[in-house]
């Protein structure tokens, strides 16, 4: 049924929202996956052929599934759509919300002052985003609607909260005053959109959300549901979702990473050209007082987010020291015994460990999202030696350090290389270096640096280390022998 790659997953929580969507669908099939259900069908109208699953309720639900789906069928998008409580007065039942940006307002710390938020956010795909705009501008898809409802449906763009909780109490509530006072923009209120995104961000796969509203969440949830407001949001939200889906032509899709078509490798390592090289900070930038020359030579490994759709927070840039602090010692990166020092400023965090006995090693993000690694080259005698099997499994490790690091995430990355201290690098294999002799030693300490001028898809980075990271052992190879080294 899919042969031509022109895929989609919508995902629903509750039997009414997946009921909502399936009437809609035609040639329906059964495929289950890993335990599972889907099921498969063709949107009339469209050549998209689209995988229909239910998460139940729930962030971390929702989070599954939706990573499940996206390895099972490599979708070209995907969707979640159902229903969501109203937190504004002019967003009434029966209206349609589509989400910019999805909020997870429950995470935070409990302390002696009280409450801190520790909130996360994703922004969703601006392509759908684009394409949703244009549905409601020429609003063809409310002709399925009865003629009250055409008259009173309005569609809204705007952020969604998605807690831990069926939210229906009243303004003054501690939850209601919470999000009153935190996430004051976001005008709906559900339980599965913060895991579906970090789910579809994280895999690199544009995503939307749509939601149908069927109640104000202000304890009177009970009587909207008796009306049957349940069922008509859940309607509703899946008639525009579908004109989205219908909208989303194969050519609206041509500038994103494709789904493999069957017979193909669903995890092939496919570069994407970048119209021109992103903009890296490399070792000397993150840290300027390093030296240059005094210390180790090292390898070091960027990831450059592509595009750059959002910043880390300054509040969340602190809290991440600490973390990338405990992922580097679990990662192996820093033992326990060594001393990591963190710079914390507004635009990045680094921790990084330097020992008197050569060795060097640390972890960055920019609040761009640029997640960075580095670590010291081998010194089995009197240089350093680029050993081209060394480096590849060096930099196998550094991408999984820096795929591990809780940062703002992004569809994809343009990968970076370089040699740092170079003087005192020759390349040969570690297996057959004569610790007492320094033959075809480099006489220029300039750096050796392989630019991001090409992009990898998130899923890539996260299955295809290995390949990623063969490649980038190769060209950081070339490089240095392209300067007479």
């Amino acid at each position: 049924m899919d042969a031509t790659g022109e895929t989609l997953v919508v995902l629903t929580a509750l039997p009414l929202e997946y009921k909502a969507v399936r009437r809609l669908l035609e040639g329906l099939e059964r495929v289950d996956q890993a335990g599972t259900v889907f099921e498969r069908g063709r949107l009339p109208g469209t050549s998209w052929t689209v995988y229909l699953a239910a998460t139940g309720p729930g962030n971390d639900s929702a989070a599954v599934i939706a990573e499940r789906a996206i390895n099972f069928v490599r979708p070209q998008a995907v969707f979640f759509v159902g229903i969501a409580g109203s937190l504004k007065s002019d967003v009434s039942p029966g209206d349609v919300v589509v989400a910019l940006e999805v909020y997870a307002y429950h995470g935070g710390k409990e302390s002696r002052e009280g409450f801190k938020g520790r909130p996360r956010s994703w922004e969703t795909s601006h392509p759908l985003q684009q394409v949703a705009m244009y549905v409601h501008s020429v609003d063809e898809w409310r002709e399925a609607l009865s003629e009250a409802e055409r008259a009173t449906t309005k569609v809204h763009f705007k952020p969604i909260a998605a807690g831990d909780l069926v939210l229906d109490a009243p303004a003054e509530s501690p939850s209601r005053v919470h999000l009153d006072q935190n996430f004051n923009d976001a005008v709906a209120v559900e339980m599965e959109g913060a895991g579906f995104a970090n789910a579809a961000t994280k895999a690199g796969v544009p995503f939307l959300l749509v939601r149908g509203i069927s109640d104000l969440a202000n304890g009177t949830k009970g009587s909207t549901d008796d009306a049957g407001m349940q069922e008509t949001a859940a309607q509703h939200a899946a008639l525009f979702l579908t004109e989205v889906i219908t909208q989303f032509k194969p050519a609206n899709a041509a500038s994103l990473p494709k789904a493999p078509s069957s017979g193909q490798p669903t995890d092939e390592l496919i570069w994407q050209p970048l119209d021109q090289p992103a903009s890296v900070a490399w070792y000397r930038d993150l840290v300027p007082s390093s030296g240059h020359t005094s210390g180790p030579s090292l390898l070091e490994i960027h990831l450059v987010p592509v595009p750059v759709t959002s910043r880390i927070t300054a509040t969340r840039m602190r809290e991440l020291a600490e973390e990338m602090v405990n992922l580097g010692r679990s990662k192996g990166l820093f033992t326990k015994a060594e001393q990591v020092d963190v710079h914390n400023t507004a635009e990045m965090t680094v921790v990084a460990v330097a020992n008197p006995r050569g060795r060097s090693a640390g972890l960055a993000i920019t609040r761009s999202g640029q997640r960075s690694a580095w670590d010291s080259l081998p010194k089995p005698g009197i240089t350093y030696v680029l050993d081209e099997d060394d480096v590849r499994e060096r930099i196998t490790t550094l991408l999984e350090v820096l795929e591990a690091v809780d940062g703002q995430a992004a569809p994809s990355y343009a990968p970076a290389a370089g040699i740092e201290n170079t003087m005192m690098v020759t390349v040969e294999r570690l297996s057959e270096v004569d610790p007492h002799r320094s033959s075809g030693m480099c006489m220029s300490d300039s750096p050796v640096r392989v630019q991001p001028e090409e992009a990898v898809t998130a899923a890539v980075v996260a299955s295809r280390g290995s390949d990623l990271a063969e490649e980038l052992a190769a060209r950081l190879l070339y490089a240095f022998r392209a300067l007479g080294r």
